[in-house]
């Protein structure tokens, strides 16, 4: 299947992968590829890696929610970078990082730590 890439799409920026999960959720088509699949139901692009769910995008607010998980193995450097080739794409921001050993979250507010069951949301056309 071949998608369409959104204009600042680009392999320098982003792993191949993360390319074509971003793709997905930009054309709101189903995909899925290795430990990554897009879901797509009504207006909901879901992405989810490992099986569990890290992100939302809704087509037409354009309201971007990421997911921390139930346990510690969701703080893992894959689900930051998914989760921040979301965020570059739809807000121009990378905000997932970790600060000694510890999630972080960068917000127009400050930094936190983004803690399990914790939920952020972006609006994708202004962060």
């Amino acid at each position: 299947m071949t998608f369409t890439a959104p204009p600042s799409c680009g392999v320098l920026i982003m792993r191949k992968i993360e390319v074509e999960m971003v793709a997905a959720v930009w054309n709101h088509k189903d995909w899925r590829k290795d430990n990554t699949r897009v879901d797509i139901k009504g207006p909901h692009a879901m992405v989810f890696l490992h099986g569990n769910h890290i992100a939302t995008l809704n087509r037409f607010d354009r309201c971007l929610e990421f997911y921390g998980g139930s346990n510690s193995l969701w703080f893992s450097r894959t689900t930051f970078s998914r989760l921040n080739a979301l965020a570059l794409q739809f807000c121009g921001v990378r905000p997932f990082y970790t600060r000694k050993h510890v999630p972080m979250i960068s917000t127009r507010k400050g930094d936190r730590e983004w803690t399990l069951r914790d939920f952020y949301s972006f609006n994708a056309c202004g962060c």
